[in-house]
């Protein structure tokens, strides 16, 4: 981040902590209201998703949902998951966080808390483009289920499979990339928590976040932590094993 662009998102920050009772609730204003998918341009969505202001769009995002998570003094964690049994654990420890203490904030790349009410507006638009319908299209046709119709749909802009994993997979470090930004408004290190048991290495943890976390691990700015069993909880340190290069083994392809 530059240094104008710091200077004017921390201005923007102590906005949003001075003013948090004001914007409580704020992430409903952003809720998506569409009933057929957006048809972005994938090579527009990848070259967005790539950009440092993606990250910033994030965290102004997470700010308005959630303003302890760039305020002084929050201790915030960040959660990751890979293949899908792993996600209801990690949503378990993060609910578990959220009503401990409102000194402590638990924040995933969906949103900043569990609730379909708190997602980022960002995600929201993620998914209402349905990149990865998209990229399983049959000779451009999509076919999707929204709010339980079925339709069909021929793309204008033919997505492939390897497209919607690079959209989501940079998305996905954006986020991760919140973790230095979140480090130096609330003063506290981030904690990353991963539930990637049985995970595929082919897939958006080990492709795009890891690399991402190794490297933010490097600098100081996020404490990376891996699950040892599905039902870790957040209070017991033995429920966890430190540092990326504990990450556990990924399953082939």
């Amino acid at each position: 981040m530059s240094k104008k662009r710091s200077w004017l998102f921390s201005l923007f920050v102590i906005f949003i902590c001075a003013f948090s009772l004001i914007n409580t609730g704020c992430g409903n204003l952003f809720r998506s209201q569409a009933t057929k998918p957006f048809f972005t341009d994938p090579l527009v969505k990848i070259s967005q998703t790539e950009s440092a202001d993606f990250m910033d769009r994030l965290a102004y995002e997470a700010s308005l949902l959630e303003p302890a998570v760039l305020c002084p003094g929050t201790q915030v964690y960040m959660g990751y998951w890979s293949y899908y049994p792993n996600r209801a654990s990690l949503i378990r420890v993060l609910d578990s966080i959220n009503t401990a203490s409102a000194a402590d904030r638990a924040i995933w790349d969906e949103g900043v808390t569990t609730s379909a009410s708190k997602q980022y507006p960002s995600y929201i638009q993620m998914n209402d483009e349905f990149w990865y319908e998209r990229g399983n299209a049959v000779a451009g046709i999509v076919t999707l289920t929204i709010e339980g119709v079925t339709y069909t749909y021929t793309d204008p802009y033919p997505t492939t499979f390897q497209q919607a994993d690079t959209i989501w997979g940079q998305y996905s470090q954006r986020y991760a990339e919140m973790a230095a930004l979140i480090r130096r408004q609330t003063g506290i290190t981030p904690e990353a928590l991963c539930f990637v048991q049985n995970a595929r290495s082919n897939r958006i943890f080990y492709s795009f976040e890891l690399p991402k976390l190794v490297s933010l691990e490097a600098t100081g700015d996020v404490r990376v932590f891996f699950a040892v069993t599905s039902e870790a909880d957040w209070n017991n340190p033995s429920d966890w094993v430190e540092g990326t290069k504990n990450a556990p083994v990924p399953v082939a392809p």
